[in-house]
């Protein structure tokens, strides 16, 4: 573990110390790393830190800032390091055992909430729900909408309940595996919409991946395994027995194979179904209709 001087130091002397040695470490963006956990033992904000560069840092403060700083430098990711992410104005509890929100889902939540009818209250259910932040988001920006979640990790869940009651949210948190067969019967369908960031890595791309990512975030939610597609084709199939006529099946997915989640869902029967490119520019969700009896076509329709 680093170690720090207890002798009376600075904001500004135990920022550069921190600085120094995640940039040794190889932590990318080694200055908002320090910063934030330094705000962190310190309670300030970013700007309150610079405002105040020679007030001193007391030694419990100094031990508590090496504690987290130790784990940041062993590549924990800095959100496990808090305990904590930011997602569309709602602070989340995130830990060991569930997938940090990345800024695309935060981008597809807030694109799901513009297009979703607001006429009259809907069902709503999130397959793959980790920390709840999709289905916590929704329910915190529209009230009125009932909002299932359900993930396989008994983990995810306890997390997604804690920041539910945290936040006096009224989510129904379901156990439930996508990839069964009887995965209908463990939901209560049917459903308006269907929203899922579901796992869409392939086994042989763990190597390329940062070591935040890689060594500490559950692979049960990072990796499809062999076929990438199959939690698209299990959405896809569940969703003809659980979303109403006109429902929506609405998903995150990995920009290289955007082009076949289409095809899977355009060969299941779905009309309507929509490509659209996060803030990146890279083709990110796939929204597709379960069309009503009486539709006759399927249109795709590349954003």
């Amino acid at each position: 573990m680093p170690t720090m001087s207890v002798a009376t130091v600075t904001r500004q002397e135990i920022l550069q110390q921190a600085i120094r040695q995640l940039e040794a470490a190889g932590v990318p963006d080694a200055r908002r790393n320090a910063e934030w956990l330094l705000c962190e033992v310190l309670s300030c904000s970013r700007a309150q830190l610079y405002a105040y560069p020679d007030e001193p840092v007391g030694a419990a403060q100094q031990a508590q800032l090496a504690a987290l700083l130790a784990r940041r430098l062993r590549r924990e990711p800095l959100q496990y390091v808090l305990g904590y992410v930011e997602f569309l104005g709602l602070r989340l509890e995130v830990g060991p055992g569930v997938l940090i929100p990345r800024p695309e889902t935060e981008w597809l939540t807030a694109r799901l909430l513009e297009i979703l009818p607001t006429r009259k209250p809907l069902r709503l259910l999130d397959v793959g729900t980790g920390s709840g932040c999709i289905a916590l988001a929704i329910k915190h920006h529209q009230p009125a909408m009932q909002v299932y979640a359900c993930d396989i990790s008994t983990d995810a869940l306890a997390i997604a309940q804690r920041n539910a009651e945290r936040l006096g949210l009224d989510v129904v948190w379901l156990q439930a595996d996508v990839l069964a067969a009887d995965f209908p019967a463990q939901v209560p369908g049917p459903f308006d919409v269907i929203v899922s960031n579901p796992p869409y890595l392939a086994l042989d791309e763990a190597e390329t991946l940062p070591p935040e990512v890689r060594d500490y975030e559950p692979p049960v939610a990072l990796y499809a395994g062999a076929d990438p597609l199959r939690f698209y084709r299990a959405l896809a199939h569940h969703g003809q027995q659980l979303l109403v006529p006109g429902g929506q099946l609405v998903c995150e997915v990995h920009a290289y194979h955007a082009g076949e989640v289409i095809h899977v869902l355009a060969t299941k029967g779905y009309s309507n179904v929509t490509l659209e490119h996060d803030l990146a520019g890279l083709p990110r969700m796939v929204r597709a209709v379960l069309p009503k009896p009486d539709a006759r076509c399927v249109q795709i329709d590349l954003c």
